[in-house]
């Protein structure tokens, strides 16, 4: 008979949650990335087999958000413990800025085996096989038994959190390039121009610098500004 959850069990699940084999794949900023997991337990009522998942994780674009809007992240298919851990992030979210970009997380349908060999010997024969394994987005992680879904919840926080700094970057990216965009017709004109004009001709890289100062503008096209930098 399981044990029943209690309000400390996300803890206890985080605490003895390993990545054994963490994804090659980074989480995508603009479209759905999805994982294939494979979780390693040991059952609570006996030792001396393993129970193994395996299933997908699905994520969703992120946005970026503010502090006092984490209550709309989303967990779809997992269970009060997962939302007590995300409950705990929440509070700490000053500690844990990755927060502040949000990712969907959905739990695909999976299944489940339990297999009579202990879970030193399981493992041992998962991480072998992950290590031929030719996908870029495979994880295989060792964790409880229940309540398992915090295990997967950790995994999604620990690739948010790898994923941030690109996703972020192509965020500001994509801003500049909306804001270059919208720009009135004649502005973007004649920063184009001068932009093509200094690609030909070194001398003008500096007075193309003052131009993007003079309109506001240096922050939005430095990217292509350094560029042109020897």
């Amino acid at each position: 008979m399981r044990r029943k959850p209690t309000e400390f069990d996300f803890v206890y699940a985080v605490r003895h949650t390993q990545i054994l084999c963490a994804p090659e794949r980074l989480l995508d900023p603009f479209d759905q990335t999805t994982i294939d997991y494979t979780l390693l337990a040991q059952p609570m009522d006996d030792p001396s087999k393993t129970r193994v998942r395996e299933g997908k994780l699905q994520t969703f674009p992120p946005r970026l958000i503010l502090p006092g809007e984490l209550s709309s992240q989303e967990l779809e298919g997992f269970g009060p413990q997962a939302q007590n851990y995300l409950d705990f992030l929440k509070s700490h979210a000053s500690r844990i800025r990755i927060l502040r970009y949000s990712y969907r997380l959905r739990r695909e349908a999976y299944t489940e085996t339990l297999i009579s060999e202990p879970l030193e010997v399981v493992r041992d024969r998962a991480k072998r096989a992950f290590a031929q394994r030719a996908s870029q987005s495979a994880a295989l992680i060792e964790g409880v038994d229940e309540p398992w879904d915090v295990c997967l919840l950790h995994l999604f926080m620990r690739l948010v959190q790898a994923s941030a700094p690109r996703a972020i970057q192509a965020f500001e990216r994509q801003a500049k390039r909306d804001f270059r965009d919208h720009l009135p017709a004649d502005d973007r004109a004649e920063i184009e121009q001068a932009f093509a004009a200094a690609a030909k001709d070194a001398s003008l890289v500096k007075p193309l610098g003052r131009l993007l100062k003079a309109k506001g503008l240096f922050d939005v096209y430095q990217d292509r500004f350094f560029a042109l930098l020897p």
